[in-house]
């Protein structure tokens, strides 16, 4: 049976955090994250996606691009090269087939690149423009955050503009179809396709999860939590493989929430052990939290009758961590 592995997407440097690149992690048998030490050196790796045969994207945040690598011995990952973003920023990745869609949080940009056979980014054929902000201080322009691709369609959350853009594909490009405009101050931040199919949306500045239709309209909406903290700022969703739960971060408060997956109802809040919780990560009943500015990522085991994590040992410490993908080694 393989053994379950991470590769850890962190902050360097460049980004004022202290990992050298993507890391390696595995389960330990306890079910507790365990850090294997650095998988390849490479710039602020901050958003990771899985590409075929084993292939890793990387975001370089801090230097405005985009990287590839392949697997190599001993579970080490082997630099393919990459491209330049035409904004800046870069924070998430789609793949879909032979396309990668790069989300450009500093301008609000999509770009949009071919894969090559190798694995390999090419020359980026297409960038789509945002405009527009908000009332929140974060929102002081557009800032596309994240991309969900369905078949021929694109959907791309703009923070800072308070809308879901829907693009379609028409002779090999994307044309603009439609934009969804959500209540002044939500922040869209992270979309999710659960295994029922639901649309899932997360507002990183207002805590509100939402359930979308296929064009990005709102089908049903509620707080993630019921004692919001001024100031938190939501990041991450996960979703357990029944679609029972939902699960999200709350930096500032460093909560970790849960919320009924039928009615989106707030079911508990709980100390994530550590500072600024990222991303999570759900496998089976094991879900891992990315605590970037403590340097930890803490385990806990869900109850699949309540959903409710229980911690699982003592964090453990992991150079400033932004994300976490799952593989088996």
């Amino acid at each position: 049976m393989s053994e379950q592995l991470f590769w850890v997407g962190a902050y360097t440097a460049t980004m004022e955090g202290l990992g050298t690149g993507i890391g390696l992690a595995r389960i330990g048998d306890d079910g507790a994250f365990e850090s294997l030490g650095t998988a390849v050196e490479t710039s602020s790796p901050s958003f990771l996606a899985a590409g075929v045969d084993g292939t890793v994207y990387s975001t370089d945040e801090g230097n405005g691009r985009i990287e590839a690598f392949r697997p190599g011995a001993g579970h080490t990952l082997v630099p393919l090269g990459g491209q330049e973003v035409s904004g800046s920023s870069p924070c998430h990745l789609s793949v879909a087939g032979d396309r990668l869609y790069a989300s450009n949080y500093g301008d609000g940009s999509i770009d949009v690149f071919p894969l090559a056979s190798d694995g390999s980014v090419e020359p980026r054929v297409q960038t789509l423009r945002g405009t527009g902000s908000g009332p929140h201080p974060a929102q002081d322009g557009p800032h596309a955050h994240a991309t969900l691709v369905t078949g021929d369609t694109v959907l791309s959350t703009d923070l800072g503009a308070d809308r879901v853009h829907r693009y379609t594909r028409v002779d090999g490009r994307l044309v603009r179809a439609g934009s969804a405009e959500f209540p002044a101050g939500t922040g869209p931040r992270d979309l999710l396709r659960t295994a029922n199919g639901r649309i899932l949306l997360l507002g990183e500045l207002s805590g509100e999860i939402f359930v979308l239709d296929e064009e990005a309209g709102i089908v049903v909406s509620s707080p993630s939590v019921v004692d919001w903290v001024d100031g938190d700022h939501a990041a991450a969703l996960a979703v357990d493989d029944r679609g029972g739960f939902v699960y999200t971060g709350l930096r500032g408060s460093n909560r970790l929430v849960v919320v009924g997956g039928d009615d989106l109802s707030p079911v508990d809040a709980l100390p994530t052990g550590g500072d600024w919780p990222r991303h999570l990560c759900l496998v089976g009943d094991l879900l891992y939290v990315a605590n970037q500015l403590s340097s930890t990522v803490t385990s806990f085991r869900v109850d699949r009758l309540t959903g409710i994590p229980h911690q699982i040992g003592s964090p453990e410490p992991v150079p400033s961590p932004t994300y976490l993908l799952p593989f088996a080694g």
